[in-house]
């Protein structure tokens, strides 16, 4: 197909998914070596229903703080700024990935986008990278071009998921490019540069494929690599491959890692992408792979 048909579905952008303004501001207090915790209370008091989500989210048992957060400073002061800040990027994703009247596929989506975040953060923190919440950031949006391609390509992307799911192609990539000459990563990079985004993050989206090509970023870009391709070995997303060798890969050259500390990853990731998940629902931890090794 040819390029330019790329550039028309990131240009008609009359019902493409999009980041409402706070999740977008809230993303570029990312940036800013001196962020206050007021300016990231200000921007969540702005959508009263964001307000509502995250006080919801701060008082479920996941964050263990027992129905005590009343207010959003307060929630900042338990739960802290970090955590708050993810939290919130993380509620205003998923009205991207998981649109009105969406399918179970969207759902599926969302939840291989938020597994990748948790274990971004997971490997960042294991390689003593100096921005975990940088990489969850990342991870969360990495497959926002699927998204993209499926609210434009609908008919057409419905084959590419039917031909990943099964096994008729080795990846999303590889069949997107098949059907359409490019793939997500590029449409996600057009996409995400539009929104403002980080650039270390819009990197991330374009090559989480192909960490080796990063210039701006190449760590992050390899963390994403792998905690994706983590995912797809757990079956954390819409297919799985627990024979995937992640010995081989770029991202793990790339990050130096020994065999013993990926195999320590491998045991620590499944807990750690269900612990992300289970405040918001999950059809993969309904399948008992909570604690899957």
């Amino acid at each position: 197909m040819p390029r330019t048909r790329l550039d028309e579905v990131v240009a008609s952008t009359g019902d493409l998914p999009v980041l409402s303004g706070v999740a977008t501001r809230v993303l570029q207090l990312t940036t800013r070596s001196l962020t206050s915790v007021s300016a990231l209370e200000q921007e969540i008091l702005r959508d009263q229903g964001l307000v509502t989500r995250t006080l919801r989210l701060a008082n479920s048992a996941a964050y263990g703080v027992g129905g005590t957060v009343s207010t959003v400073s307060r929630g900042i002061v338990l739960l802290g700024f970090d955590t708050v800040l993810s939290m919130v990027i993380t509620i205003c994703t998923q009205s991207v990935y998981c649109r009105p009247q969406s399918s179970f596929k969207d759902q599926i989506l969302w939840e291989h986008a938020l597994g990748t975040a948790a274990i971004s953060r997971l490997i960042a923190t294991d390689c003593a990278f100096p921005a975990a919440e940088e990489a969850f950031i990342a991870g969360l949006l990495h497959d926002v071009g699927k998204v993209i391609m499926d609210a434009k390509l609908r008919d057409r992307y419905e084959t590419v998921i039917e031909n990943v799911y099964s096994a008729q192609a080795d990846s999303f990539v590889e069949a997107e490019r098949a059907m359409f000459g490019f793939d997500h990563s590029e449409v996600g990079f057009l996409v995400a540069r539009t929104w403002g985004l980080p650039p270390e993050v819009v990197e991330s989206v374009r090559y989480h494929h192909d960490p080796a090509s990063a210039v701006a970023a190449p760590q992050l870009c390899a963390i994403v690599s792998l905690a994706n391709a983590l995912c797809v070995k757990l079956g954390l997303g819409p297919h799985q491959r627990p024979d995937l060798d992640l010995t081989v890969l770029a991202a793990t050259e790339q990050l130096a890692l020994t065999t013993d500390r990926l195999d320590g990853l491998m045991l620590r990731a499944a807990p750690c992408a269900a612990a992300e998940l289970e405040p918001y629902g999950s059809v993969w931890l309904s399948r008992g792979n909570d604690h899957a090794p």
